[in-house]
């Protein structure tokens, strides 16, 4: 290449569609902050990216190509008559520029194509010690997954001892150099498309054309390649959030790595914009460190809370499986909308208890009635139920020594059961 430093023959390879220039950008800073002496490029295969946009990423200090690779050039390279469209409802047709790294062994002496979902924890200078392929293999338990493909394509899987692949960190050298075109890569797609139900039909035709041709393969140790949901995550080099929960989206994955939001800081300082699409698990896992922590605390007053008050629960009350937050929800089966809350409060021998019901013009003169008149345990005397109206309806409630807890909520709810037969009668 015109003006190239032949240095550092080495490329990174990643491919994103333009509404992910962030993941990209997250990836270079981390990539950078643990491999100062890396001199290679990251060659980039875009479907869109901006002038402004490719100035962004060139300016966290990487050498940086970039290829314009869309779906009409997958189409094109499939060519009429392979329909793409169950693959395509998947994924993004970005996973087949891993098949273009073949023809830029021209311009390099080995490739590492990295996804973007993947944090850099540490020093790479290991996995380049391969000549012609390498892989993280997939468990043992992959090839029974997959049985049916791999029967209907018995006789390009070779002696069966080469390992299945993830294809999120792959990497290919000049071994590969006149043994296999990018166009191979395709048909072997093409062919899987046409003839299985498979999805990853990435990773299966680099597989299969590599056992049918006795290809040398490099085995990857798994911290290469780490699942985030892999035991010994923080000792991995390469984290892999694989699957639908990503670094940027995922309340849970935000908490345990931080580093990754700074990885995107750097992304920004230069201009570059963030991620604004919808959070997961957000309503189960708080996605800061303060959140996180009164959540616990919450879940594990809950459960404590709980099995005390579990043996002298009435059978009409269903606990809510949500115990993150400061009350905690029992569903009344009697009636639709009608429910307790326990509510916790600053002093622990102490705790608040609430019926809810909605504004229902049967229902709610019965329940006044009997919850008018209702004595709870545990309050002073003279003391009652206060009344308070809801965004839902109605909530009658008190505060009662933890110790009465049970006793009052059996009381509400044999309330409940009176009002709700006499409103159904």
């Amino acid at each position: 290449m015109a003006g190239q430093d032949r240095s550092d023959r080495r490329a990174i390879v990643c491919a994103i569609s333009a509404d992910y220039a962030f993941a990209l950008g997250s990836l270079i800073t981390g990539f950078q902050r643990h491999n100062p002496d890396f001199l290679g490029r990251f060659v980039v295969f875009h479907d869109g990216l901006t002038d402004a946009q490719q100035s962004q990423l060139g300016a966290l200090g990487c050498q940086l190509v970039f290829h314009a690779f869309g779906l009409r050039d997958v189409a094109a390279r499939f060519g009429k008559g392979v329909d793409l469209d169950k693959v395509l409802s998947l994924y993004s047709p970005m996973i087949f520029a891993k098949f273009e790294m073949l023809d830029l062994l021209a311009d390099y002496d080995i490739c590492l194509w990295l996804d973007v979902d993947i944090l850099v924890q540490g020093n790479l200078s290991e996995i380049w010690a391969f000549e012609t392929l390498a892989w993280r293999p997939l468990h043992q338990g992959a090839f029974a997954r997959r049985a049916a493909v791999m029967a209907e394509f018995a006789d390009v899987c070779g002696d069966g001892t080469l390992p299945l692949l993830n294809g999120g960190v792959v990497g290919m050298g000049q071994g590969l150099r006149g043994q296999v075109s990018p166009a191979d890569l395709y048909a072997m797609a093409a062919r899987l498309l046409a003839q299985t139900d498979a999805t990853s039909v990435d990773e299966l035709a680099l597989y299969f054309t590599s056992a049918s041709r006795a290809l040398d393969v490099h085995v990857l140790e798994e911290r290469f390649n780490h699942p985030v949901v892999a035991p010994d995550v923080r000792d991995a080099v390469l984290v892999h959030a694989i699957g639908p929960d990503k670094f940027w989206n995922s309340a849970p994955l935000r908490l345990a790595y931080p580093e990754w939001a700074q990885n995107l800081a750097a992304f920004h300082a230069v201009g570059g914009a963030g991620y604004n699409g919808a959070l997961r698990l957000d309503d189960v896992q708080a996605a800061s460190p303060d959140k996180a922590l009164k959540a616990a605390r919450n879940r594990a007053y809950w459960q404590q809370t709980y099995a005390a008050l579990r043996p002298e629960l009435p059978s009409a009350l269903q606990v809510d499986l949500d115990s993150q937050h400061k009350r905690l929800r029992f569903f009344y089966e009697g009636a639709d909308g009608v429910y307790l809350h326990l509510i916790r409060q600053m002093n622990e021998r102490r705790i608040g208890i609430e019926v809810h019901f909605p504004d229902d013009a049967v229902l709610a003169p019965q329940l006044f009635a009997q919850l008018d008149k209702l004595a709870i345990a545990g309050l002073a005397k003279g003391k009652m139920l206060e009344l308070a109206r809801t965004k839902q309806g109605r909530a009658c409630g008190a505060v009662v020594p933890v110790a009465y807890c049970a006793t009052a909520m059996g009381a509400l709810v044999a309330a409940l059961d009176q009002a709700t037969s006499r409103a159904k009668s």
